[in-house]
Parts: structure tokens; C-alpha cells; sequence
């Protein structure tokens, strides 16, 4: 059993490395972004027009403006529509376009911000689920993979080390330390003002 539980403990290291490595970069640009960010170029603008927008819901609009004009992307809706029209953006890492449909026109607005390097590794932390787009659907099954791998990684190594160990006591200290950390942390984000 040891050694099943190391081989595990070794394939779910390798798995989560890379990823790792990436998510440690981007989050320290992200905690530190005045560090590593320059000035974005501007943005370009552009118009197009759009002959079926009245009638269409909102999903159903992006997704028409999003196939009539080729943009490559994930459909993001804002918390709250503008009072006159429609807005979205279409997102992929690097890239950002932000869509602006005005009510009863047919005229509309994008908005194209390029990000660069840095943007990109941030944006990779904000790609979430599956909406079949084979890149982003890629990701997001790495990230599973990453996810499981970081638990059966984490449960695997705790096993490894009581059965090699015979006293416990600094790494039940260090345990109950990350433990309450971990929770104090969650508490705090969780009720803090």
C-alpha cells in the first residue's frame, strides 16, 4: 500500500507542476501587478451593424453578434445591463472586446483592449467552466486535473509522512497550524468589512 500511495503521491506531483508554477507567477503579478504592468496600448474601437438585434434576447443577441463578426471568445454579461441596449464582452486571454448593442439601432459599438503578457497570466484566473470551446474547455479540464491532483497530493503526502516518521509531534504542529491559518483566512474574507 505504501508504495501505491507513493506513486500516487509522485504522478499527482507531476501533474500539478507546471500548473503550479504558472498560478504561483500569475497570482504574484496579480499581488504585485504595479510591479509588472505598463501602460496597456489604447484600446480600438470599431462599428458594425447588426439587422436582427430588436427582437432578440439578450444570450441570443451575443451570441448572433459574436458568429456574425467572428470574434473568438468566452460571452461575459455584466451584473447590470445599461439602461439603453446591450452589453457584453467577449473574452480570451490577451484579449478583451467589449460589445455595446444601443436599443433600437442597429449599429454596434466594439471596443477591442489587448493586455499583454502580464493581463494574459491574470485572465488565466479568471477562466471558469465548460461551455464547449475546445481552448477554454481544455483549460478548465486541466484545472480539474490540477485541482484533484493538489488534493490526492496533499492527502498522499500526509499518509507518506506518518508511515516514515515514528514522532509526529512537529508535523501535527505544523498540521494544526495550516489548518488554523487556513481557516482564520476563510473566516476573515468571508465576515470582514
Amino acid at each position: 500500500m505504501y508504495n501505491v500511495i507513493r506513486k500516487v503521491h509522485l504522478y499527482c506531483g507531476l501533474i500539478i507542476l507546471i500548473f503550479l508554477m504558472m498560478y504561483f507567477v500569475s497570482g504574484y503579478m496579480m499581488v504585485h501587478r504595479p510591479w509588472f504592468v505598463t501602460a496597456p496600448p489604447p484600446p480600438t474601437t470599431q462599428t458594425a451593424t447588426l439587422e436582427s438585434a430588436d427582437a432578440l434576447p439578450t444570450e441570443q443577441l451575443a451570441a448572433e453578434v459574436q458568429k456574425k463578426l467572428g470574434l473568438v471568445g468566452r460571452i461575459q454579461f455584466p451584473q447590470k445591463q445599461p439602461a439603453e441596449g446591450t452589453r457584453f464582452w467577449v473574452v480570451r486571454p490577451g484579449t478583451m472586446i467589449r460589445v455595446d448593442v444601443p436599443a433600437r439601432e442597429h449599429l454596434i459599438h466594439l471596443t477591442t483592449q489587448r493586455v499583454g503578457l502580464v493581463g494574459t497570466l491574470i485572465m488565466l484566473h479568471k477562466v471558469r467552466g465548460y461551455d464547449r470551446q475546445l481552448i477554454f474547455d481544455a483549460y478548465a479540464f486541466f484545472c480539474d486535473l490540477a485541482g484533484l491532483s493538489m488534493i490526492l497530493f496533499a492527502i498522499s503526502g500526509v499518509y507518506l509522512w506518518w508511515k516514515r516518521v515514528k514522532n509526529h509531534f512537529w508535523g501535527v504542529l505544523c498540521l494544526a497550524a495550516s489548518c488554523a491559518y487556513a481557516a482564520g483566512m476563510m473566516l476573515y474574507l468571508a465576515y470582514a468589512p
